[in-house]
């Protein structure tokens, strides 16, 4: 018991609070705020972004998701019930990768409809940049919506000619 007593303790391998936790909810908050040079500052210049079957980089989610929001009346993320949560882990090769996840909420501007889509992020940080992020979410409720519309104006433009 005294030898264990005595080894030096390392870091926990899991915490709710931190500094990187605190960078992903800083990169949340720029989100919503629209604040995108805050946002961008978060990652690393050679970040690598995975978000569903598309590997980015941080510039162009940021061009997508700049594109994106101009769709909606309002967007973010629900604070509800404790919706949000955010934990870090140290992994088993001393990678630190903080997990969010929340429930994304917007106003789709051409239907006047409310949506609600889970989202898990998981983000690997060095000195305290992300270098490497995977987003998991299923828009196809909204991809849809856009499908039909696009699918609609095509049908409009042929009856015209």
């Amino acid at each position: 018991m005294l030898v264990t007593a005595c080894q030096e303790k390392g870091p926990d391998r899991w915490t709710l609070t931190s500094p990187e936790v605190d960078v992903v909810k800083a990169l949340i908050n720029d989100y919503e705020d629209g604040n995108w040079d805050s946002w961008l500052s978060h990652y690393d210049s050679s970040a690598k972004v995975h978000h569903n079957e598309f590997d980015l980089s941080p510039q162009e989610l940021q061009d997508i998701l700049k594109q994106d929001i101009t769709n909606y009346t309002n967007y973010g993320f629900s604070q509800e019930d404790g919706n949000i949560f955010y934990e870090q882990i140290i992994d088993d090769k001393g990678d630190k990768w903080v997990y969010f996840w929340g429930t994304w909420k917007a106003n789709l501007k051409h239907t006047k409809k409310d949506y609600k889509i889970p989202v898990h992020l998981a983000c690997k940080f060095v000195n305290s940049k992300i270098v490497e992020e995977h987003g998991f979410y299923n828009r196809s409720s909204i991809d849809a919506v856009f499908k039909e519309m696009a699918l609609t104006k095509e049908t409009i433009s042929v009856e015209k000619k």
